[in-house]
């Protein structure tokens, strides 16, 4: 499991152009919240869509702003995991205000197994989160304020 916030103003230059798998919310636009997946989002296989929106600004919401507008896997060599490895990327920001806290997001593989990042800054910006899995689709987003 990862708890980790790395953030970088680049925009990852593997960015999907096609929705790669559509989860559904009945709890879009609370301050917490999930999106569960039929089939899973698969890495390099595109956008995660949630009720067929690819833009998740008005879904995956947090308080003081805090906001996730795009999610997608990738492979990606890794030095932390022997082999292949994989990374949720989130375009995003966390709320604002001093001590406003975070956006927790969590992201379950196949297996079962749950990774998290945390949104701290109120700055847009790409996050992600690395991990290791035989079977790295995600099946399931969950957010949740601090």
């Amino acid at each position: 499991m990862s708890d980790t916030q790395p953030m970088s103003n680049t925009p990852p230059i593997d960015q999907p152009t096609v929705t790669g798998a559509n989860f559904t919310s009945t709890s879009c636009g609370a301050e917490s919240g999930s999106a569960l997946g039929t089939a899973p989002l698969l890495p390099e296989a595109g956008w995660l869509a949630i009720n067929n929106s690819i833009d998740l600004s008005g879904c995956v919401v947090g308080p003081d702003g805090a906001s996730v507008t795009s999610v997608y896997v990738t492979n990606q060599p890794s030095l932390a995991y022997e082999g292949l490895a994989y990374g949720v990327w989130v375009y995003g920001q966390g709320p604002s205000g001093f001590g406003s806290g975070w956006l927790e997001l969590t992201f379950t593989d196949q297996t079962g197994s749950d990774y998290k990042l945390k949104l701290y800054s109120s700055t847009p910006g790409w996050h992600f989160v690395d991990y290791n899995s035989d079977s790295p689709g995600i099946t399931e987003m969950r957010w949740e304020p601090s």
